[in-house]
């Protein structure tokens, strides 16, 4: 018996199994969304906002609620017990400069502060900051004396090139994986059902994909659905060490400028290349002819427009290319941006024109936009400026990082324009796991468990969904996480007892 049915599943009808999979959670999803209607929606996660705020390179100048400036000398230690977020801060306030230490709690919104029931808790009697994304105030008399109300959401906004897809969650502090049984794994392992395990995987991965929809939506009605495509298709080019630099390429050179300005593959890598600042400056006496030649003919094209996007040339020291192989460098994936989206047809056009009843037909076409590249010539046979020539074409990109995106990028985004999905989620395809998925199965079915039971693409996204819900977003004490009450609830397990008088 499949026990993660019967839920209203008509707000969300392209993931009917992720209404299923909010019902796990300590407070659902769906009520938090209906609540949000006062402020509007905010598709992101509190741990966004704690990535945020203990890392400078994200943190934005900060201003009380009333209009003091604010300077972090020490966001604090994370604090993956229960109580505030950060401890020991150490802030600066007001033009006297006043240095005060305590601790800082965040939170989406200013009543959350009430709503999570730290009004009479003494764990946040040394709150010196409540940061907050939405702006707006509570009574100060429900705050520990003297503290600071921060909003974040403004001073973000003033920033256009700002994007929470930018963070890492997993980059920041969470636990270590233990090598006794969890107490998640003994409760799927007691479960009456045995498709417990499967069943609770894919509804979890059709709640990150409906999360991921919900934020292109957010991200369409400031700019619009061809550039959305454009920055998530981007950001997933640079994989996890380029991501922010290629949406910061994508912001600084829109999708609608590069087909404007340019009319094919190279020219759209000279135009990516110059603002990127990734064009070499000078011809490199390791590189053979083939290369020379190339890098020659993209500088013959940007020379000329280097003067209009003189003020959007971004820093070299953005990029990262050390530990990473030839063929994921960027300056090879922006071949394959300019053969995406600066050759006809564009992505957006070839993508928005399939036919999604066909699930296997349409996975077949969709890899095929991504691996069929019409890239610039010189990088259809070389996986760098120094290397050989390939005899063979070599794709700029590859079947893995083709299957990330069609799961990723492009089947969230159809469904945030409203094109069904639904036929297309069970034949999701493997991205081959990771560290996160490798762990989160570890916990979840002990270290001994079958991996064929995940490799299947929406029971990888199931597993990335759980980590971020429950291994980190709850901290490190598994002893109080809410999953395995949960799982038994759902799933319990079989009744042996005996009635005596039959």
């Amino acid at each position: 018996m499949n026990n993660l049915t019967g839920l209203d599943v008509s707000q969300y009808p392209f993931y009917p199994r992720s209404a299923a999979y909010r019902e796990l959670l300590p407070n659902p999803r769906q009520r938090v969304e209906e609540r949000s209607s006062r402020y509007g929606v905010f598709p992101y996660s509190e741990r966004h906002l704690q990535c945020l705020w203990a890392d400078k390179h994200w943190r934005p100048d900060l201003q009380t609620s009333v209009a003091e400036d604010v300077t972090v000398l020490s966001p604090g230690r994370w604090n993956l017990e229960a109580g505030p977020d950060f401890l020991d801060a150490v802030l600066l306030a007001g033009p006297d400069k006043r240095r005060i230490v305590g601790d800082v709690e965040i939170h989406i919104r200013p009543e959350d502060w009430e709503h999570h029931g730290h009004s009479n808790d003494p764990r946040y009697s040394r709150v010196i900051a409540h940061v907050t994304y939405f702006p707006g105030t509570i009574k100060t008399d429900t705050l520990p004396g003297g503290a600071m109300q921060i909003a974040l959401r403004d001073p973000l906004r003033s920033d256009p090139e700002f994007s929470f897809e930018n963070i890492d969650v997993t980059a920041y502090p969470y636990e270590v994986t233990r090598t006794e049984l969890r107490a998640c794994a003994q409760a799927l392992n007691q479960a009456d059902d045995p498709d417990a395990q499967a069943t609770i995987l894919m509804a979890a991965g059709e709640e990150r994909l409906r999360i991921k929809s919900q934020r292109f939506q957010h991200i369409m009605a400031e700019q619009g659905e061809e550039q959305t495509l454009y920055m998530e298709t981007m950001a997933a080019l640079g994989y996890k060490h380029n991501r922010f630099p290629f949406r910061l390429l994508a912001m600084r050179v829109p999708v609608s400028q590069l087909q404007q300005m340019t009319c094919d593959a190279d020219s759209a890598y000279a135009l990516l290349a110059g603002v990127s600042g990734l064009l070499p400056e000078k011809l490199d006496s390791h590189w053979g002819a083939d290369a020379r030649a190339f890098v020659r003919r993209i500088w013959d094209t940007w020379w000329k427009q280097r003067n209009a996007w003189e003020h959007a040339i971004m820093d070299q020291t953005l990029w990262q290319s050390a530990s990473i192989r030839p063929q994921n460098h960027p300056r090879r994936r922006l071949a394959a941006a300019a053969g995406l989206f600066g050759a006809k047809p564009d992505v957006f056009t070839r993508l928005t024109t399939l036919d999604t009843g066909d699930a296997r037909n349409w996975f077949r076409q969709a890899k095929e936009i991504l691996t069929e590249i019409n890239a610039p010539a010189f990088w259809q046979h070389h996986l760098g400026l120094a290397g050989k020539r390939n005899a063979t074409p070599v794709s700029v990109l590859g079947p893995s990082r083709a299957a990330a995106i069609v799961s990723n990028v492009f089947v969230p985004f159809l469904a945030a324009t409203g094109k069904p999905i639904q036929h297309l989620l069970d034949h999701l395809p493997s991205q081959g796991g990771n560290a996160i998925t490798r762990q989160t199965a570890t916990i979840l079915f002990g270290r001994d468990h079958n991996p064929a039971l995940y490799r299947n693409g929406l029971r990888e996204q199931g597993l990335i969904q759980i980590f971020h819900d429950f291994c980190i977003h709850l901290g490190a004490t598994c002893e109080e996480c809410p999953f395995p009450s949960s799982i038994s609830a759902r799933f319990p397990p079989p009744d042996h007892s005996v009635n005596v008088g039959q």
